[in-house]
């Protein structure tokens, strides 16, 4: 066997001589020989991964030999490029792999047009103690448990899928006895996974309603750990509890969890509420950075800090948009019967044009270049300039193919399509002027082509108005191949309160509003059955919005929904009886297959966004998410 080294170097000195001016047939492949196949040794391979520091680590070298055309063979493990199929579990240097994440991985070995594949299995066995648990009380966990003791698990849901980088991991079981106060939390996946994590009980943030609640939270960095196993497994997750002299030790029945290596990115914006003990604001613009600190959002805007509302009314800020380049913030003021509005420079802080003219707009959306958005007020859309004057390019859009009253406009962020909710308001609330576009009694969807700076053709009807439901916050994916929105259902379960948003199916504060999703193309919508959770109806999923781009999750598209939802938070927050609950955010994974509306429930149950209530005792109520590509500073 011949060893490439020096034929290559020769190679590449006449590429240079002879003045190449580009790759393929003329680059340096031209100057290699001909090759008929391509091998990698070792073919498949499994290695134990080893602590280092404060992860884990595993290296496999790799011998390539190509077979050549005219005959033999060659040793081009030198000049052969390897990659692998997820760098972050795998980095390869040369002609090693360097593993820090356990799962199975593909090498692929690529020389002169010829492809050769190694499969790499990594697998992990370790153990891991909390801070303030003795060493020496692991084995009280590790026993035989008791009969009659069987603690449960509240949180994660069965079924969650999340992404690797929320953090941190938080555990919540439910004691099957008062006194234990030490658990074991241990996660398998297949042959690949096996960990335990030792750790003192916390109590719930919430002990009045919660007081037998056991508490584990861990570093968010293992999860790297569990996203390169749930590639091809799920992740079953035991939790053992014991009394401090291991006593009463139980182990719950276990729960199918799985971790992506898809993350969250970009920016989530969302209006919030004051909780118990918040003295700085009312009502505020918070938001998270997935680019920083994953678990920690900021309060960007409060109202006190929008401009002054005149004329007496509220000084209360809401239905807010963000541009798809994080730029621009707009929302509306004084609540929707004034419809007072302002926009908003991001980096500057400060607002670029603001109208106190009556029933100037209560939602809005931008074009993918943040220059023109289109607005909602009383029945109307209409395309502005989004800029210090927001002038009016097109009033009343699409007045001559829909008759009806428009609201919820969404431009998609590729700017080819915008969606958008038409409905016949009743006479009662023409009589009380509540025609602002958030009550949508029989709402349907419509969705119409965009050069991402006007409107190209005539709507056409994407979700038609059904009996006994409305149908309206639309909102399009990243690839405009999904509208995923809200429906709720007429027949209740009816809302607590009289007046504004009142009725079980006007789309405002509807307790059985459900997610549901349809290819923009068209189809029969379907259920997001497991993200809207077996209490429904009664959790007001809501106003849900697709994360800036997505990835891939066992052969899958998969993208990330985020939402407000009245559900419980395992033993934190209790769910929702009714519409007094304040919601909190979470968000779903949805895994789909080319650009056809799914024939069954394509989602995964829910995971709570964490650290958006400093007080869970006392919570925020959070609502209505926007999502944008990312986070633009202030200065």
């Amino acid at each position: 066997m011949l060893n490439l080294r020096g034929l290559a170097f020769l190679g590449l000195l006449g590429v240079v001589g002879c003045g190449s001016k580009g790759g393929g047939s003329g680059g340096i492949d031209a100057m290699l020989p001909a090759v008929s196949s391509l091998a990698i040794d070792p073919a498949s391979t499994t290695l134990a991964l080893t602590p280092a520091g404060t992860g884990y680590t595993g290296t496999q070298a790799y011998t390539v030999t190509a077979t050549l055309a005219a005959g033999g063979t060659l040793d081009v493990t030198t000049t052969a490029r390897l990659t692998a199929d997820d760098p972050a579990g795998v980095h390869v240097i040369g002609a090693t792999a360097n593993v820090v994440a356990a799962g199975h991985y593909t090498i692929t070995a690529t020389y002169n047009g010829a492809t050769a594949t190694a499969d790499l299995t990594a697998t992990l066995d370790d153990s891991g103690t909390a801070p303030g648990f003795d060493p020496n009380d692991r084995p009280k966990l590790d026993g035989t448990p008791e009969s009659g003791q069987t603690p449960t698990i509240a949180y994660p849901l069965a079924g969650a899928l999340f992404p690797v980088n929320v953090a941190p991991i938080e555990i919540h079981a439910q004691k099957s006895d008062p006194s234990q106060t030490i658990a074991r939390v241990t996660f398998v996946g297949g042959t690949k996974l096996h960990y335990s994590y030792y750790a003192p009980c916390a109590a719930s943030p919430n002990p009045g309603a919660f007081p037998n609640a056991c508490i584990v939270t861990f570093s968010g960095a293992f999860a790297a750990q569990l996203a390169g196993v749930s590639e091809t497994d799920d992740i079953a997750l035991t939790v053992r509890l014991a009394a401090a002299n291991g006593s009463k030790l139980g182990e719950s029945q276990p729960i199918a969890l799985a971790w992506a290596r898809t993350p969250l990115t970009g920016g989530l914006y969302y209006w919030t509420t004051a909780g118990t003990g918040d003295t700085s604001f009312n009502t505020a613009i918070a938001r998270y950075d997935f680019a920083g600190d994953t678990s920690m959002p900021s309060i960007y805007l409060s109202s006190a800090d929008a401009p002054a509302v005149p004329n007496g009314q509220p000084q209360c800020i809401g239905c807010h948009a963000v541009s798809p380049d994080g730029s621009k913030l707009s929302f509306s003021m004084g609540g929707s019967l004034p419809g007072y509005f302002s926009l908003y420079d991001v980096a500057q802080k400060a607002a670029t044009g603001t109208s106190f003219a009556d029933k100037f707009a209560v939602m809005s959306t931008y074009s993918p270049d943040a220059s023109r958005m289109v607005t909602g007020s009383y029945g109307k859309l209409t395309l502005r300039a989004a800029d210090s004057t927001l002038a009016a390019i097109t009033n009343d859009l699409f007045a001559a193919d829909v008759s009806e009253q428009k609201t919820h406009p969404f431009w998609s962020p590729s700017g080819q399509r915008l969606a958008f909710v038409s409905w016949t308001p009743s006479q009662a609330d023409i009589d009380a002027t509540h025609i602002t576009g958030d009550m949508v009694q029989g709402g349907q969807i419509w969705i119409a082509p965009s050069d991402g700076q006007s409107f190209t053709g005539a709507p056409t009807l994407l979700v038609p108005r059904a009996s006994g439901v409305t149908s309206y916050y639309p909102a399009i994916s990243d690839d405009d191949k999904f509208v995923v929105f809200n429906q709720s259902s007429c027949s209740g379960p009816a809302n607590s309160h009289t007046g504004w948003g009142a009725g079980a199916c006007d789309g405002y504060n509807d307790i059985s509003a459900k997610l549901m999703v349809i290819a923009s193309a068209g189809g029969t919508p379907v259920a997001l059955t497991k993200a809207n959770g077996s209490a429904a109806p009664l959790t007001t999923n809501s106003w849900p919005r697709w994360s800036p781009d997505h990835g891939t999750f066992r052969g899958k598209q998969l993208y990330w929904i985020a939402y407000s939802s009245r559900r419980a938070y395992g033993l934190s927050l209790a769910g929702a009886t009714d519409d007094t609950t304040k919601p909190q955010l979470w968000f779903a994974a949805v895994a789909l297959d080319g650009a056809t509306t799914p024939a069954s429930d394509p989602s995964f149950a829910p995971v709570w966004l964490p650290g958006q209530d400093p007080n869970l005792a006392g919570p925020r109520g959070n609502h209505t998410p926007a999502w944008t590509s990312k986070i633009v500073d202030v200065k």
